[in-house]
């Protein structure tokens, strides 16, 4: 019986002793998704400024009739994203096919960045929302392959960002895809799209 009793309490301390070893690893584990949520969430101010905020808001009426993005690629070197596009094909692009039917595209654009920044500020479909984050900002980057160091370095960060959310699926920590992941555990593009 004592012998009993001893084997209890030395398993009971071995317990304690590997709960107390994996304690430190666990709140760290913690903590780094929290910061990865929080960049997630940070980020998305960014795309929600840029949808509405500034001279640039896309969401601006001049904008989305599609004269606004008409006036921004046309303008004058170096400003007009004609000039300032990454190649030729691009500046074509923008000048061919853009210009002709800029309306659509501005609200393309539009309600990209809003959704980007609905998805990553919820955390709803966040793998989703970090792939159109670097679809986006990559687009950018080429029309405005000339704009600036810090055009540049915005939207190497907002693909950074993105890419966090791809691939650490960070709406799972301060998110809704939390939940619905708990909820529709068995559904793979749910485990895909969040």
């Amino acid at each position: 019986m004592a012998t009993r009793v001893q084997s209890q309490r030395s398993a009971t301390a071995s317990t304690r002793y590997e709960l107390g070893r994996t304690a430190p690893l666990a709140r760290g584990a913690l903590s780094a998704t929290a910061v990865l949520a929080l960049l997630r969430i940070f980020s998305s101010y960014s795309w929600f400024s840029g949808a509405f905020g500034g001279k640039d808001a896309k969401f601006a009426p001049d904008f989305l009739s599609g004269a606004g993005l008409t006036q921004r690629i046309n303008a004058p070197a170096p400003m007009g994203f004609a000039h300032t596009a990454a190649n030729h094909t691009v500046a074509s692009f923008l000048t061919g096919t853009v210009v002709p039917h800029a309306s659509l595209f501005a609200w393309l654009i539009a309600l990209g960045e809003l959704g980007v920044g609905v998805s990553l500020l919820l955390g709803l479909f966040t793998r989703l929302g970090g792939f159109f984050a670097i679809v986006q900002a990559a687009t950018y980057m080429l029309v405005a392959g000339g704009g600036g160091a810090d055009t540049i370095g915005h939207n190497y960060m907002l693909i950074l960002a993105g890419f966090v959310a791809l691939l650490a699926a960070s709406g799972r920590t301060f998110g809704l895809d939390q939940l619905l992941v708990s909820r529709f555990p068995d559904s793979r593009l749910l485990r895909v799209v969040s």
